[in-house]
C-alpha cells in the first residue's frame, strides 16, 4: 500500500466539523465535565450532549460509563509530573512539589472528589498514582523523618491541599456571581447584619479585616507544611 493510500484510509481529524469520537476525546470530555461539576455529571447522555453525538455512537467506543470513569481518572493521573526532588534542597522541593500539586488541583477542582463519587478500576490508576506519593516519602526518609512521620507529613499535605482547592481556589477561580458564600473570610459580613443582637465581636473584627489573596494563603499553607517537617527532623 502506498502512502497515500494509508493517509486516505486514515481516520478523518474532523467530521462535519467536529473532532471525531476517540476514547481519548470521550476521557478529555468526561475530565473537564468532572473538574467543573463533579463526577456524578458525567452521565452518558450528558456526554453525548457535550460532544454532539448520540448515545449509542459513545457506545462504539466505550462499553459502559465505568469505562469512562476509569479513562477519565487515569487522565487526570498522566497529568501529574512533579518536579525533581533534592534531599540536600529538601525545603524548596517541598514548595515546588506543593506549587505543582496546587496546578494539577486547581484545573480539576471537583474531580478530586473521585474517591468519594466513584470506584475507580485498576484501569484507571495511572503509575504517577504510584510513583509520585513514593518519591515524596522517599524524600522526607531521605531527610532523616521516620516511617511514620513521614506518613503522617503526606496524610497532612493531601488534606491541606485538598481542603484548599475545593474552598479557596475552585471559588476564587470562579466568575464573581457563581462563588460560594465564605470566601476566604470566616463567614459572609451578610450573615452578621442578619444577626444585629448576637455579640460577635471577633467574628465582626476578621471579617472586617484586609483579606489574605489565594496566593498569600496557599504560601502560608505550605509554610506551616515545612514547620510540621521541621518538628518531626531527628534532633543533631
Amino acid at each position: 500500500m502506498t502512502e497515500k493510500e494509508t493517509r486516505s484510509r486514515r481516520r478523518p481529524a474532523t467530521r462535519k466539523g467536529r473532532p471525531t469520537l476517540t476514547r481519548e476525546l470521550i476521557a478529555e470530555r468526561a475530565l473537564l465535565l468532572a473538574g467543573a461539576e463533579g463526577f456524578p455529571a458525567v452521565t452518558m447522555r450528558r456526554l453525548a450532549e457535550e460532544l454532539g453525538v448520540t448515545v449509542r455512537a459513545l457506545y462504539n467506543y466505550v462499553p459502559d460509563r465505568q469505562d469512562v470513569i476509569d479513562l477519565a481518572a487515569r487522565m487526570l493521573l498522566a497529568q501529574w509530573e512533579p518536579p525533581e526532588l533534592d534531599a540536600a534542597h529538601w525545603e524548596d522541593s517541598v514548595r515546588a512539589y506543593c506549587a505543582q500539586l496546587r496546578g494539577l488541583y486547581r484545573r480539576h477542582p471537583r474531580a478530586l472528589l473521585v474517591s468519594l463519587d466513584e470506584r475507580v478500576r485498576s484501569l484507571g490508576v495511572h503509575p504517577n498514582r504510584l510513583a509520585n506519593p513514593d518519591a515524596f516519602l522517599g524524600l522526607l526518609r531521605g531527610i532523616g523523618l521516620t516511617p511514620q512521620a513521614a506518613l503522617r507529613v503526606h496524610g497532612e499535605l493531601g488534606l491541606k491541599l485538598f481542603g484548599f482547592t475545593l474552598l479557596v481556589d475552585h471559588p476564587a477561580d470562579r466568575a464573581p456571581g457563581d462563588r460560594g458564600p465564605l470566601d476566604t473570610a470566616p463567614v459572609p459580613e451578610a450573615w452578621l447584619a442578619a444577626h444585629p443582637d448576637l455579640p460577635l465581636p471577633f467574628l465582626t473584627e476578621a471579617v472586617h479585616l484586609t483579606k489574605p489573596t489565594p496566593d498569600e494563603m496557599f504560601g502560608y499553607l505550605v509554610d506551616t507544611l515545612i514547620l510540621s517537617i521541621r518538628a518531626q527532623l531527628p534532633a543533631t
